[in-house]
């Protein structure tokens, strides 16, 4: 597996551990292991992607996945995060309005007939 030019780093490091500092080791960081962990096939990262369209940026052991990744990667991380985050929370606020509204529109519609 090639996560951004690089691979292998479970496989050379093991697990991201959760007793390690969120900068890692100098040849295991731990942006990367969670990288691979977390993003390493497609089933993983669409996994990972609901996870945190729920909120739920922990690792296995309790660790903030988001703070690794955000520490790592940087602004290439935090954009487009962001605007994704954006763009799911509108979404949903928009999908859950539409049925209230539909809803309480077809009831006005049955109530008024009567």
């Amino acid at each position: 597996r090639i996560v951004l030019g690089r691979s292998g780093y479970i496989e050379a490091c093991g697990m991201p551990p959760d007793d390690v500092p969120l900068s890692g080791t100098e040849n295991c960081p731990i942006h990367l292991m969670y990288g691979e962990q977390l993003f390493g096939s497609l089933p993983a990262s669409m996994f990972t992607t609901f996870r945190f369209m729920l909120g739920d940026y922990s690792s296995m052991g309790g660790r903030s996945v988001l703070v690794a990744l955000e520490q790592g990667y940087g602004t290439a991380f935090r954009i487009p995060f962001v605007i994704w985050m954006v763009v799911v929370i509108f979404g949903m606020f928009n999908v859950i309005t539409a049925v209230f509204v539909d809803a309480t529109s077809t009831g006005l519609k049955h109530s008024g007939m009567k």
